[in-house]
């Protein structure tokens, strides 16, 4: 009995181990092994630039004809890491484009996108280095593309947009592209260059090809830079730009080609062979000129304080602009006498010594002039006959303030009219004044002016008053004697006394 219980105890204790052992193993093991450690966020490393291809100005691209359905974006390319979408709009971009542009997706290429606001911001474009929405209606950019971004190429051409649109002058949505080498927006409607594009020390190409309205200015300005030659322009026969042709009341734009409108490189060298020498003035592109169907960098001196006795010479071609104030010049015989003052139309020689103006008749510049300032200078006279043909036309203006004159009776009567009738041509014409404290010329009063001793001419009125006044009198006296005598048949005296003359049988 004692040994079967025995027995049976065994058999339990056998069950139990079987039942239990490996539940206690497992839990076991689930100690041994240690926690998983939580793995840190990989670096963010500096993407390195796109295929040296895309130099080129070829950015991913493909045709209306490979479209997929709307709704729908496609893979294609090595990997299927490019991808195409068509027909897109504001929803499409926000709710299902985030979840295609994976990690491993480095092309997009949007076809005919209708998009409110395209914010560049967004972390699906971080990966990016081909960007593409063409042929479409993007009504603003808003955003900032992110720092380090891949993008190398972007493509934003036919969409509609302005400079407005485009870039803002808060957000700077290009500020972080290190690596864009193709920035293609041809086809739109801007009117402001993207500046900041270019201020980066990397070859960029830029496409800009169907903005005639960008002003040419603004290329102007690129070409000048010191970074110019880092800057290539695709499509560089079919870019034009404004040529702004406002000058004085003369209005108009004019699309030329940018090829046209390069600096004179020479420009520099020019100015420093003015001449006297080593006179350290300084040359400036005043503004483009439309001149025998080419465009023409007009240029503006300035050689103020320089202590010049005498007007420079040999100024660079095309000078239509000159400032010579704050010197000592007493002669303008230069302006008529030096063929580079050939195409002059704004001469400033405030501050000088100049006594007249009479060096300047018959030359091309007082025919031509569209402002000529010598106010302060030493004038006593003002030749308005110099100026005679000067103000036929709008747009002239003089300045003559500063100038003590000397004032006469001519003054009064020649002068003072002329400036009131062109009036509108000289601005500070009230600013003329009179030597010896009589004021400004255009008060003058003819009384405090014009006194002129007098002599025997003084009394001639009255001396022919005199002599009608004895004419009457005597043919009175005789038309009276006359009717005497033919009523009476005598001559009241004093007719009576006088000879008888061979001419008297007339009036018998």
């Amino acid at each position: 009995m004692f040994e079967s219980r025995r027995q049976l105890s065994l058999w339990c204790f056998v069950m139990y181990l079987a039942t239990f052992l490996p539940c206690i193993e497992m839990r076991v093991d689930d100690f041994d092994q240690p926690a998983p450690r939580e793995q840190p966020p990989p670096p963010t490393v500096r993407p390195e630039p796109i295929e040296q291809y895309l130099n080129l100005g070829i950015c991913f691209h493909m045709n209306r004809s490979s479209c997929p359905p709307k709704g729908v974006c496609t893979t294609l390319g090595p990997g299927n890491m490019s991808v195409f979408c068509c027909d897109m709009d504001t929803n499409f971009l926000k709710e299902f484009l985030p979840g295609i542009l994976k990690q491993n997706k480095t092309h997009l290429h949007v076809l005919n996108a209708t998009i409110d606001e395209l914010d560049v911001s967004h972390s699906m474009f971080r990966r990016l280095t081909s960007m593409a929405f063409t042929d479409g209606n993007i009504s603003k950019i808003i955003g900032q593309f992110p720092k380090h971004s891949a993008l190398a190429c972007f493509n934003i051409s036919n969409n509609n947009l302005t400079s407005d649109k485009l870039q803002s002058s808060i957000q700077r949505p290009f500020a972080y592209l290190f690596n864009l080498t193709v920035l293609d927006a041809s086809a739109n409607n801007l009117t402001k260059f993207p500046l900041s594009l270019v201020h980066s020390n990397r070859n960029i190409s830029v496409d800009l090809a169907g903005n005639n309205y960008l002003p040419c200015k603004h290329f102007q300005k690129v070409m000048e830079t010191t970074n110019s030659s880092l800057v290539h322009f695709l499509q560089y026969n079919k870019t034009f730009c404004a040529l702004d042709l406002s000058f004085n009341w003369f209005k108009d734009v004019s699309f030329v080609n940018i090829d046209l409108i390069k600096i004179q490189k020479m420009m520099n060298e020019r100015c420093r062979e003015i001449i006297p020498a080593d006179i350290n003035c300084t040359c400036a592109p005043e503004r483009l000129e439309i001149i025998e169907n080419e465009v023409t960098n007009l240029v503006s001196v300035d050689c103020a304080e320089r202590q010049l006795k005498e007007m420079p010479t040999n100024l660079p071609p095309n000078t239509v602009k000159l400032n010579v104030s704050f010197n000592n010049i007493t002669s303008l015989e230069a302006v008529g006498a030096d063929e580079s003052y050939g195409h002059l139309r704004q001469l400033i020689v405030d501050y000088n010594d100049i006594p007249n103006i009479l060096e300047l008749e018959g030359t091309k510049f007082i025919g031509n002039f569209m402002l000529f300032s010598i106010a302060h200078n030493k004038l006593k006279t003002i030749h308005t006959y110099v100026l005679s043909n000067s103000f036929e036309t709008t747009g002239p203006a003089l300045s003559i303030a500063g100038n003590f004159i000397h004032c006469d009776c001519n003054t009064e009567k020649t002068l003072k009219p002329w400036l009131l009738e062109n009036f509108k041509s000289v601005p500070d014409y009230k600013s003329l004044e009179c030597q010896d404290g009589l004021g400004p010329v255009v008060d003058l009063v003819e009384s405090r002016v014009c006194h002129t001793p007098r002599d025997w001419t003084d009394y001639i009125y009255y001396i022919i008053g005199l002599e009608v006044l004895v004419l009457v009198l005597l043919i009175s006296k005789v038309s009276y004697d006359y009717w005497v005598f033919k009523t009476a048949g005598y001559l009241p005296w004093p007719a009576n006394k006088m000879p008888r003359l061979p001419c008297d049988w007339l009036c018998e």
